[in-house]
């Protein structure tokens, strides 16, 4: 298909569907597996508990960025998203100093929101897999519930961990093997 060509609908092939066949049973065999240990009481790994948000949209952000390698989606994700919830703490943090100095709440937070935005967007082409789209979207994703994930902030970080390696890096080895098997296919 072109790119250049506005289309509602589009034929994909059939090896294209089958890999996002794969990626989705993956996807759901360890939402099912979360979902049991979570039932269970047994999402704790050491003192931290593993975030469900988190864990999961680390997934949705890697299969957005379809124009990067699998290692360089898995370093984006990883390191882009640690940078989002970081800035969203500094955020928080940042806001309540400030309010603490005599600033009154929507300067304070207007001032802190300027410069994360402006982090996340001016500092991309330097550091692009520390400050990327991911990065911006566990940024917004983490205020949307702020004190609640910055109290969190170390479960957070280990789920995003914890989804890259098991979601995403997964997902690559499934879609990588399946690849393979293709390629073999095609030259018997």
């Amino acid at each position: 298909m072109e790119h250049n060509k506005l289309s509602f609908f589009n034929k994909p092939k059939k090896a294209k569907m089958i890999g996002l066949l794969i990626v989705f049973l993956w996807i759901i065999l360890l939402n099912v597996i979360y979902q049991i240990l979570h039932a269970k009481g047994l999402t704790h790994i050491g003192g931290l508990e593993i975030v469900n948000w988190s864990f999961f949209l680390s997934v949705t952000v890697f299969f957005m960025q379809e124009e990067l390698s699998y290692k360089e989606r898995f370093l984006t994700t990883l390191l882009g998203g640690a940078v989002g919830l970081l800035i969203a703490a500094g955020v928080v943090k940042g806001t309540g100093l400030l309010m603490g100095a005599g600033v009154s709440h929507v300067p304070a937070i207007s001032l802190m929101l300027i410069v994360s935005i402006a982090a996340l967007i001016l500092l991309q082409p330097v550091l692009p897999y520390l400050f990327n789209n991911v990065g911006f979207c566990y940024f917004i994703v983490s205020l949307i519930s702020s004190k609640e994930t910055i109290a969190n902030l170390p479960d957070n970080l280990l789920s995003l961990l914890l989804g890259s390696v098991c979601l995403n890096l997964g997902c690559s080895l499934l879609l990588t093997a399946y690849k393979k098997a293709m390629a073999k296919k095609a030259k018997k």
